[in-house]
Parts: C-alpha cells; structure tokens; sequence
C-alpha cells in the first residue's frame, strides 16, 4: 500500500477508538481510494497525480473519523442493568430477612459472594467479542454433556438425583444451571452454521437439541429440560420465520409442529410412569385429588400475607420459615409474606418491564449470530421468571424452577447474570458490521460509502440499516 494511503488511514483511524473496526474501515476506504484512482487514470492522468487527486476527494480525515468514532461508540443498554440492580435487591432483602431465622449463618453471605461473581461474569461477557462464541459451538456443547456425564456418575447425590459438583469452600455447582447456558450459546451458534442448508439444516437442529435435552432429562433435571426445550423452540420458530434455512417456510412449519407434538407426548409419558410425579400433577389440577405440599402451603402463606409489611400470622404454629424452598422456588411467596402484596407486585412489574426491555433490545438486533445468541439469552431468563411467577400463584405445576436474580443459588445468579452480560455484549456490538464490499467501480445505493460527483459519501443512514 502507498505510504500516502496509509498516512491517510492512520489519521481516519485515530479519531476512531473503538480499534476492532479499524482494520474493515482501513479496508473499505483504500478501496474507494483506489477506485477515484482508477477512474482518473482512465482518462490521462498520471498515477501519482491520480492518488494526490483520490486522496483529496475522500474530504478531510478528521470529518471522515468524527462521523466512524460516533457510529462505533460502544453501546450500554442502561435501563437492564438497573432493573437487574432493582430486581436482586429486592431479592437480597428477603433472603437477608430469610437468613435471619436460618440455621446457616453463612446463606447470606454466600449469596453476597454470588453478586459478586455474577457482576464479574456479566462485565466479562460485556466485554468481550461474543461472534468468538459461534466458532466455539462444539466445545460449548461437549462440554455440557461431558459436565452432565461427570455429575451422574461423581456428584453430590441430593433428593435422589445427582445434579451438583463440589468446588470447595462450601460451594457447589448446579449443573444442570451452568450446562443449560453451555447447550444454548452452542446452539446458537450451530444455527448460524446452518443457515440457508434447507430441511437437512432443519433436521440437525432438531437432533441437536433433542441430544441435550436427552442428557438433561436422564440426569434427571426436568425443570431445566423444559427450559431449554422452550428457547430451542423459539429459536427455531424464529429462524423459519425468518427464512433462515432457505425453504418453503410451511413445510418447515409443519415440521417443527410435528416435533413438537411428538415431545409434548413424550412429556406426558414421562410424567405418568411416576407416581409422585402424577400425584403433584393432580394436586395441581383445578378439583384435583393429588396432594402438591409446596404449593398448599404457598397458597396458605398467600392468603395470610398483609399489603404492607411482613405478616405476623403462623400456620400450624410455625413461622414462613418452615416452608420448603422458601429461599428457592417459592422465593415470591416470601417476598409477598415478608414485604407485603405491595412489594410483590412491585416486583412482578419490574421484572415485566425487565422481560419488555430485553425484548425490544433484541427485536433491534442485526439478524445473524448475535440476534440468536441474544434471544436465547432473552427467552432463557423470560420462560424462568413467567414460570416461577405461575408456580407461586399454582398457576403451574411445581417443577423446582427458581425466580432469576432473586432466589438463592449462587450458580443460578451466576448464570444469569451471564445471561445478561450477553444480551449486552451483542448490543453493545450491535453496529461493529462487517463492510459488504462491491466490484471495483461499482456502489450499490444502499452502500455505506458511496460516490457521487466523484467525492466519497459516508451514508449513516445506511450503515444503521445495514
């Protein structure tokens, strides 16, 4: 390259900070440069006279850089940070009043621990280059299936199921959590390695998915199968939607019906081989005759909870605190019992508006990687919070699913704070776009940089609608 040229790209670039577009934006621009040359060597002009004139053209690199820095600027969707700071200190509130009539002194300060973690795990997914993720599919998905492998045969073994792996310090990790986020992000990634392969890609997602969905059932973890099952599903629904596989769209449509028909009945079969799992199911049912312990005893604590203020009320003579899982899954009727309806329902807001706000974060997303990585992220955090909230008013069936960013479980807050450092990431690169470069002497009106009387023409219209 001329060393006019680069003089040239290294003043463009240093007004431009955001340094992983500068090699593209180099790229682009000694293109257009050597296009203004050409068309003045066709017509006499010597070479180096043709470069001077190329070079003028262009306009001045500080205007030029001025307009790139402010398009490159990094993106932060602030209202989502603050709902989740909103959200988790509602949470830590109750659990610190939780802890208080706990025999484990150390609940709280534990969970103070996993804010922590998850505040650096959120910033490490913000901060770093999510497209690096898509090339990383396979090992994502291996390693979740070797974690959930490991855990059956050498985990802590918990209400008959193996589901957790010690860490030390008192600390375990819930696998089924961690290896959910693993199985989402691979998949992600591996539907944009289909893309445009017809029904053949179809059928590979569909494998895929029903592989790991597999591995988390026999474990057994129902409770994260059913929603991993739910962002797979809206996933694909979304690729064909959107045309993604390259085929008639009704077809594709029937098939993902069909599928799906077929796991509901799977499902159905799963739970009536159990007895217990038929008796919750009954309990559960309006006019049922099964018994749902957990969720009799929510309703109860529902009934006696006041608009404002915890409820001095007992049942059976004893306080909320002897309820099951009343720091986990039934962390909502918790929330009600010790703040009141009023903070509840001030909860259930936020966490509508937070699910609201990451919905349109994603809908303005750049269809590609991102678009599906962030709405895996979007619909894992959504299905968990609208399903913890329907099981608290046993308008669900229990199926052990925790409230995000609220109930206590140092791997799920970890979890999902990844799964918001996500969303942030991809937003926050949402406009470092790779350049669509054109045939030498032609520009496409749609085209970020174009000529028109023989001068450069950097179109922010365009690039935002690129």
């Amino acid at each position: 390259m001329h060393n006019k040229i680069t003089t040239f790209l290294d003043e463009v670039c240093r007004h431009i900070k955001c340094k992983a577009v500068h090699k593209e934006i180099r790229a682009e621009l000694s293109e257009h440069i050597y296009d203004l040359m050409e068309e003045s060597m066709e017509k006499g002009t010597s070479e180096e006279k043709a470069l001077d004139l190329a070079i003028s053209a262009m306009g001045s690199t500080g205007e030029i850089g001025a307009k790139l820095h402010r398009q490159h600027k990094p993106q932060t969707e602030w209202s989502l940070l603050i709902l989740v700071a909103l959200i988790t200190v509602i949470g830590g509130i109750v659990l610190y009043t939780s802890s208080q009539f706990s025999d484990d002194s150390t609940k709280f300060l534990r969970h103070l621990v996993s804010i922590l973690i998850g505040i650096g795990v959120m910033s490490a997914f913000y901060f770093s280059d999510f497209t690096k993720f898509q090339r990383m599919s396979v090992p994502l998905y291996c390693s979740g299936s070797i974690l959930i492998l490991i855990t059956m045969v050498a985990g802590i073994q918990m209400n008959g199921a193996k589901r957790w792996l010690p860490i030390g310090g008192g600390f375990t990790i819930s696998v089924p959590e961690l290896a959910s986020l693993l199985f989402v992000m691979a998949f992600a990634g591996f539907l944009e390695r289909y893309r445009g392969k017809g029904t053949s890609g179809t059928l590979k997602m569909i494998l895929i998915g029903a592989c790991s969905l597999m591995l988390l059932v026999i474990m057994p973890s129902l409770a994260a199968a059913f929603i991993v099952a739910i962002t797979y599903a809206v996933l694909l629904i979304a690729a064909v939607a959107g045309n993604h596989f390259g085929v008639n769209r009704k077809n594709q449509f029937i098939l993902l019906s069909s599928v799906g028909t077929i796991s509901v009945g799977l499902l159905l079969n799963y739970i009536l081989s159990n007895s217990h799992r038929v008796e919750r199911l009954l309990g559960w049912l309006p006019g049922g005759t099964g018994v749902d312990y957990q969720q009799n005893l929510a309703g109860i604590w529902l009934s006696l909870s006041k608009w404002f203020g915890k409820t001095n009320a007992t049942y059976q003579g004893y306080g909320l605190g002897m309820m099951p899982d009343v720091t986990g899954e039934y962390i909502l009727v918790n929330v009600i019992a010790t703040l009141g309806w009023a903070a509840g329902l001030i909860l259930i807001a936020l966490i509508g508006i937070f699910i609201v706000r990451m919905f349109l974060t994603v809908k303005r997303v750049k269809r590609g990687y991102g678009f599906s990585l962030a709405l895996s992220a979007c619909t894992m955090l959504s299905a968990q919070f609208a399903c913890n909230i329907l099981m608290n008013f046993k308008i669900f069936p229990s199926m052990g699913i925790p409230m995000p960013l609220v109930s206590y479980g140092y791997t799920g807050y970890v979890v999902c704070m990844a799964y918001v450092g996500i969303i942030l990431s991809v937003w926050r690169r949402n406009n470092l776009i790779s350049f669509q470069r054109n045939r030498p002497g032609t520009f496409s009106q749609n085209n970020v940089f174009r000529l028109e009387d023989g001068k450069l023409i950097i179109d922010i219209g365009a690039w935002r609608n690129h």
